[in-house]
């Protein structure tokens, strides 16, 4: 067993393993950690497995594989190793074991992918290719005060040639039109990848297939012709405390105008319903995150919370 020399045992998560999951996740991205309102999904999804790592029967680490893109790419998500385990080379063996075991499963596997913030080095960099980068900036409000100064700013914006055009939203048919667009996937989507709160999909028909069952919020600037694209979804709970909510949008494209326009629509769309603290994480191309952040800090009143190094798309054979 891979594992042996150090210990461990390997085997699929349960639900009733959440608790011990989320006692090696303590402070996991400043309190946004995701896992808390996936766990139970992702154990339900069919092409998706959670794997853990135990010792005498305690749980280590923790490395979600899903497979995506017609059965080609692996996806690692979720990874964590309890703090007292960290350097030991723990992480990689659970990320070692999973893929193996997919492999196994779906043997039309040919690469890994996975998502990183922050510095990569060298040994990171030896084993994988970086296929996009993007910028992040995490912001911090209330719902309820939000929502005025985004009524404002629109209507400010409305008023000023050229700062204003309504963005288009998609819906089912047109999604899988627009995102197959030879055009728009080589010129608009980073990487030539769509990426969904650091989930990365190719622009196929069966991921699209996957992703419109999520209740993603899709626009466009145009559906005709476009050059800038956006995804959100209902926001969800984290462990920042109670009753707080982090939601996410997703951009793809460089005119800034419009990129803010579909920033504001996706965020007036997320709000409505919403009261108390919530924590918007927006990606974005790395060259509009100066622009971005003032607009947002400035115009809107929001906090920038905490800087994440960007969102880095990494991919590498299995």
């Amino acid at each position: 067993m891979a594992g042996a020399g150090h210990g461990l045992e390997f085997c699929l998560a349960q639900a009733a393993d959440f608790e011990e999951v989320m006692s090696i996740s303590t402070n996991i991205y400043g309190g946004l950690d995701y896992l808390p309102a996936r766990y139970h999904a992702w154990l339900l999804e069919a092409t998706r497995r959670v794997f853990l790592a135990k010792r005498e029967g305690r749980v280590v680490a923790l490395v979600s594989v899903s497979v995506v893109d017609d059965g080609r790419t692996a996806v690692l998500e979720g990874l964590r190793v309890a703090p007292a385990e960290r350097g030991r080379g723990i992480a990689g063996l659970v990320q070692r074991h999973a893929l193996g075991v997919m492999k196994s499963h779906y043997p039309s596997l040919k690469v890994r992918r996975s998502s990183r913030s922050g510095p990569l080095g060298p040994e990171v960099m030896a084993k994988y290719r970086i296929i996009c980068h993007q910028g992040v900036l995490v912001l911090h409000f209330l719902a309820e005060e939000l929502r005025p100064n985004l009524a404002v700013a629109i209507d400010q914006l409305k008023g000023v040639s050229g700062g204003w055009e309504d963005p288009v939203r998609l819906e089912i048919e047109e999604v899988k039109r627009v995102f197959l667009d030879p055009r728009v996937v080589e010129e608009v989507l980073p990487g030539r990848t769509i990426t969904w709160d650091w989930s990365p999909y190719q622009p196929s028909q069966s991921n699209l297939e996957k992703l419109v069952t999520k209740g993603i919020s899709w626009m466009a600037d145009s559906k005709e012709d476009p050059n800038v694209l956006s995804l959100s979804a209902a926001p969800y709970e984290v462990p920042a405390g109670v009753g707080h909510l982090r939601l996410n949008i997703d951009i793809f494209g460089r005119d800034f105008p419009r990129v803010r326009g579909q920033f504001l629509a996706q965020l007036r769309g997320g709000l409505e319903p919403l009261q108390g603290p919530v924590h918007c994480l927006v990606y974005m191309d790395p060259s509009l995150w100066s622009e971005m952040h003032a607009f947002c800090t400035g115009c809107l009143g929001m906090r920038n919370e905490q800087l994440i190094d960007g969102q880095k798309l990494l991919e590498a054979e299995i």
